[in-house]
């Protein structure tokens, strides 16, 4: 009798199979064979030449003094936790303290360490579409038996989300709130008014937030993309981020949840969160010593090197949305952070039945790589996905060939 995996993983594999993108394996299968792919999927600052020296230097710094030894045999963890706590007070405006800070193995083991902790089987989370939490992070959700409930944004107003809908979509059965801002993959900012609504509709339902701040420092045209945790009051708020996208690191896997929580309605949550992470740390082999070292330092030094890339970043947002409204048949609302353009499509549906379908064949035609709207939620469908992190040349190239292919096939 053949020995069988968990029925808890087996059930799900369909729905873990969101975890990656559709065009991912077409994509693979082409650089396998030599062919040379313009490739606009990964939000990876790296890739695109974006670099951060001072990071480097400090690793270097830290490899070269034998911060070789298990992390739990230094001080690294504490001197982190408090430097990142010093880093989220001067910079995003949360009241926080060293004991407030759970570190993880890169965001998505933050997510992780959140929703084991977190959920239960019937337990729902409310969160905003489109979003990448529904492509990725919650694509294991039928492991717990838990589940996603989408509320829909305004395309016309910068997709900013129904917050009437959101009232409706919160039932007894709900066990948090989701919030992105700065969004991917549209780009939208949520203002410190819309934060605040949201709040209150959390603390109505007694609801604490999850709050994806990775991209909090990213932001264009003078925005700013205010925490969540520092405007929700006494509401409890769980904000996730990292050294992924500002810090240009993706590969050095750092996150860390912070816990806003004045009134103590989620201590229990956090202290069982706090064990949850140090299981799961056993599990990965936890956070590198000397990445642990580099980034104490780094959040407590200059963030000049992050701003110069966002100012770079602007350079090449203008150009996409630009560029992107003056293909006929589509439109673009303008990013005002995070990495990423969301325009829609007209709906080609005597060439094409979905959205996949002409991105599967302009990836065949043209060799450029997009990810498809519809993975981030039922509201992308025509859309797509591109990056603003390449150089100018690299996105006029594409958007070009992109042009092209609409006409020769409309």
């Amino acid at each position: 009798m053949p020995i069988r995996p968990s029925s808890r993983w087996s059930k799900g594999v369909g729905a873990m199979a969101r975890a990656a993108s559709p065009l991912t394996a077409l994509k693979r299968e082409f650089k396998q064979k030599g062919e040379e792919i313009i490739d606009l999927q990964a939000g990876d600052p790296v890739i695109w030449g974006h670099i951060n020296q001072p990071l480097s230097e400090s690793l270097l710094q830290a490899v070269e003094e034998g911060s070789h030894m298990y992390p739990g045999s230094t001080d690294w963890f504490g001197r982190l936790r408090e430097a990142i706590s010093s880093f989220e007070r001067v910079e995003r405006g949360i009241d926080c303290s060293p004991k407030d800070v759970i570190l993880t193995p890169g965001c998505a083991a933050a997510f992780n360490v959140l929703h084991y902790t977190l959920l239960d089987r019937g337990d729902e989370v409310v969160c905003f579409e489109p979003y990448h939490y529904l492509a990725a992070p919650t694509s294991y959700f039928s492991y717990f038996g838990a589940r996603v409930v989408s509320c829909l944004t305004d395309e016309s107003k910068d997709w900013e989300p129904d917050l009437d809908e959101l009232r409706s979509r919160v039932t007894d059965k709900a066990k948090a709130i989701f919030v992105n801002s700065p969004n991917n993959p549209t780009g939208a900012v949520y203002r410190e008014r819309l934060l605040r609504d949201i709040a209150d509709i959390a603390g109505e339902h007694d609801l604490p937030i999850i709050s994806d701040e990775i991209y909090g420092l990213i932001t264009y045209d003078g925005v700013e993309a205010e925490s969540t945790a520092a405007v929700a009051g006494d509401v409890p708020v769980m904000a996730i981020s990292g050294m992924s996208k500002f810090f240009v690191r993706p590969g050095w896997r750092l996150g860390y949840i912070i816990f806003h929580d004045p009134q103590e309605k989620i201590a229990e949550i956090q202290d069982t969160m706090r064990r949850v992470a140090t299981a799961y740390g056993h599990m990965t082999s936890c956070i590198p010593t000397p990445i642990l070292a580099a980034a104490a330092r780094i959040y407590k030094g200059s963030i000049e090197t992050g701003r110069e890339m966002v100012e770079e970043l602007q350079v090449r947002r203008d150009f996409t949305f630009k560029r992107l409204n003056e293909i006929e048949g589509m439109s673009c609302t303008k990013p005002q952070g995070a990495l990423y353009a969301f325009p829609r499509l007209e709906e080609y549906g005597e060439v094409w039945k979905t959205e996949e379908d002409l991105l599967s064949d302009l990836l065949r035609e043209e060799k450029i790589a997009l990810d498809t709207g519809s993975w981030y939620g039922k509201s992308g469908k025509w859309h797509f996905r591109t990056l603003i992190l390449p150089e100018v040349p690299i996105l006029e190239d594409a958007y070009n060939r992109l042009e092209m292919f609409l006409k020769r096939h409309t």
